[in-house]
């Protein structure tokens, strides 16, 4: 330990020969018999010990080959821009399509990628439930309302089409959050489709709240029907649903007789029986018997549609034929021994035995995976081994658009025991099976007895936020 001391102290020669050095002042006599300059003594008060670690690992890295990472961590903005682009706009519902163009946000203006990205987070809220993702969609709406704002006060960007898809869009963030809310010429196809979609959701809006619908709406659908096929099943259903928000406004403000509005019901139900018989082959469903009893099927019947477009156009249909219906009976004293009345009151009650029966024979098509929904399950050895199975994205949907026409067989005091436990089943059946907790949320409504309004409830489930 003592020659280490001295050989700490010793001359450059010394150290490196490892040699005693005598430390004379000057040159020491190792170096002065070997004739060589001495290069002298280290001061060892001035020795630092570092830690070089960082700066050798560093300069490893900046001399390294590049090469690209084995993961990179997604941001939320991004995994909610791909999902909500996924689910509305390329492969599962499309209903959004238009929007393609503006995938990437450097192609589009600020108001409207702050719309795409606080819906787009709302979506993967509503998928994850992610009180955090929630919060940050919440900013990016208040953020694209105000910017939003601002666009409109001006003449030329009020007129651009991106505005329109902006206000579109945040008023679909308030449908899927269940918020409470908040002008240009179109010709080519895609402007069409978002004239269509506006409309559309405009309508459905009015449906639920009990709202007259806006004579600029009506001036919208004019000049649509310039240009579209009026033909149309959707269509002329639509031109019905006018009727029916109409109709519930003037319910809900009292203004009208109950003979005015037995009149008006009775009218309205005998257009969408008439639109229901005139329905075009594309749209029959295809009905099958099964031999066995299934839990998925009532009355071991079942109606496949051509798609989930169809089948929910004319569950719709039914489900409003329901609603009407009851309110007749309502209307129709139970004490009016008239024989017109009574014959009415016979054809209603068969009536809603058959739309109901109808409505629970086109769920079966898509919840019954163990049959007729078993050509939309994903092949997979592995899942047929385990005995259990995964869903696509667009079979989900299809069962989320069953949950409304379910909650009106449920809920209908007119309909039969049979029917409308059945529902209630289901309901249960697709929350638990489908993973989709809305299905809960209406099942047990009905389990309570709650005695919720239907659009009430089509408000809760997001309106036409995820069933457009």
């Amino acid at each position: 330990m003592a020659f280490r001391g001295k050989l700490s102290k010793a001359c450059e020669r010394c150290r490196t020969r490892r040699l005693k050095c005598d430390l004379h002042t000057g040159s020491c006599g190792q170096c002065v018999r070997a004739n060589l300059a001495c290069s002298g003594y280290r001061n060892i008060q001035q020795l630092r010990i570092r830690n070089e670690s960082r700066v050798v690992r560093l300069k490893a890295l900046r001399d390294a080959p590049p090469s690209e990472p084995s993961s990179l961590a997604v941001s939320v903005d991004l995994q909610a821009r791909d999902a909500f682009f996924a689910y509305y706009v390329t492969s599962t519902s499309k209903s959004w399509d238009f929007l393609k163009r503006y995938y990437h946000p450097t192609d589009t203006p600020d108001h409207l990628t702050l719309a795409i990205e606080a819906v787009s987070l709302a979506y993967l809220w509503h998928q994850v439930h992610s009180k955090a993702t929630l919060e940050t969609a919440r900013e990016r709406y208040v953020q694209a309302l105000r910017m939003t704002n601002i666009a409109l006060k001006s003449r030329e960007e009020a007129a651009q089409n991106t505005t329109l898809l902006a206000s579109l869009l945040l008023d679909l963030f308030e449908k899927i959050t269940d918020s409470k809310a908040r002008n240009q010429r179109f010709q080519d196809p895609a402007e069409f489709r978002v004239l269509v979609r506006l409309t559309t959701n405009y309508l459905i809006s009015c449906v639920a709240s009990s709202s007259p619908v806006p004579e600029q709406l009506i001036a919208i659908r004019t000049y649509l029907g310039e240009h579209l096929d009026i033909q149309d099943p959707k269509w002329r259903l639509s031109d019905l649903m006018v009727l029916y928000a109409d109709l519930l406004s003037d319910i809900r403000r009292g203004i009208l007789s109950d003979r005015e509005c037995i009149a008006r019901c009775e009218e309205l139900d005998f257009r969408l029986e008439k639109l229901n018989l005139e329905m075009p082959a594309s749209w029959q469903a295809s009905t099958t018997f099964l031999d066995a009893k299934s839990e998925r099927a009532f009355d071991f019947r079942v109606d496949s549609y051509v798609d989930r477009n169809v089948t929910q156009a004319r569950n719709v249909l039914r489900s409003v034929r329901i609603l009407l219906n009851e309110s007749l009976l309502e209307l129709y004293a139970e004490s009016n021994t008239d024989e017109n009345v009574l014959t009415l009151r016979k054809k209603i009650y068969l009536d809603i035995e058959i739309l109901t029966t109808e409505i629970c024979a086109s769920v079966t098509q898509y919840v019954d995976c163990d049959g007729a929904a078993r050509m939309k399950l994903p092949t997979s050895k592995t899942w047929m081994e385990s005995g259990s199975h995964p869903h696509t994205p667009k079979h989900v949907l299809e069962c989320y658009t069953l949950l409304f026409p379910l909650y009106v067989v449920g809920h209908s005091s007119f309909a039969s025991c049979a029917v409308r436990q059945w529902a209630v089943t289901q309901l249960y059946f697709i929350s638990e099976h489908f993973c989709i907790r809305n299905a809960e949320i209406v099942a047990q409504i009905l389990k309570d007895g709650k005695d919720t309004n239907p659009w009430d409830v089509y408000t809760t489930l997001g309106s036409y936020a995820f069933a457009a």
